[in-house]
């Protein structure tokens, strides 16, 4: 069990009950408030909890607000700050970076997966590495922003929805043949063949595009397919991982067979992302 409690803050009574109750049955402690001027107080009790939920819409103050707040009040010692979210596009998600945000959770992500994502940071002794992922998050958020700045959020929206059912139809063609697949692929394949399926099925999508982080993230998540213990590992590592030969043999599968997805598809010859 966390020794250091969990402080979540959510101002929906039965969105609090449900977190509360999932987060205490996976073994944490947590102490919630309805908003983030109340979530603040609470770190007068609890100096230094095992990590922070905001909820990004509170009434008096909302969670990007109350994050900053915090980021300035614990100095040399932060701890991971996850935000709940209605909706991952990118301007939000940038708002809970900036802020001083580690990561975010979707309010519509199932339950385990949530648990999931808080086991992780949990487990993380320092967040050094947590910033400069953010730094390198924050980057390509601001890239995509200034490059889609004549969008509406409308369009902005309608991506995210499409993206969203391409991924679920990749996960269910992974979920139907994983069968053929042995405990001889290696991490380094399964994960080169996850990253060949999703570039093959979204058009335009590489390393660089900070979707790219999200999608892959989340088809492991739905299909288990690559240890979800190893995926932010195998992330971080994507430059010296894309050159190995297992990773580009499961590259070249999952072209390979992007074709049987009833998606349109990229060009199969494209170069490895």
């Amino acid at each position: 069990m966390s020794v250091r409690p969990i402080i979540l803050a959510e101002d929906n009574d039965r969105l609090r009950r449900l977190y509360s109750d999932m987060l205490e049955s996976a073994g944490f402690k947590v102490m919630h408030a309805s908003d983030g001027e109340k979530a603040i107080s609470l770190l007068h009790k609890v100096v230094h909890p095992q990590l922070i939920i905001l909820d990004v819409m509170m009434p008096r103050l909302d969670g990007i607000e109350t994050c900053a707040r915090i980021r300035k009040m614990q100095g040399l010692r932060p701890c991971p700050i996850l935000f709940l979210t209605a909706l991952d596009n990118p301007e939000t998600i940038l708002e809970c970076l900036s802020a001083g945000g580690d990561d975010y959770l979707v309010k519509t992500a199932p339950l385990t997966e949530v648990i999931e994502r808080v086991q992780y940071w949990s487990r993380k002794g320092t967040i050094e590495e947590g910033a400069e992922r953010r730094k390198k998050a924050i980057r390509e958020l601001e890239a995509i922003q200034s490059g889609t700045s004549d969008f509406s959020s409308a369009k902005v929206a309608e991506d995210v929805s499409n993206d969203q059912a391409i991924l679920d139809q990749i996960a269910d063609f992974i979920k139907n043949t994983d069968g053929a697949f042995t405990e001889k692929e290696q991490s380094f394949y399964r994960f080169g063949y996850l990253v060949g399926l999703v570039n093959a099925c979204i058009k335009n999508l590489n390393r660089s595009d900070a979707r790219f982080n999200r999608l892959v993230r989340n088809l492991v998540y739905k299909t288990g397919f690559v240890d979800r213990k190893e995926i932010e590992a195998l992330l971080d590592n994507y430059e010296r991982i894309v050159n190995q030969s297992q990773f580009q043999a499961g590259w070249k599968h999952g072209q390979d067979v992007a074709a049987e997805i009833s998606v349109p598809t990229g060009d199969a010859e494209a170069a490895i992302p």
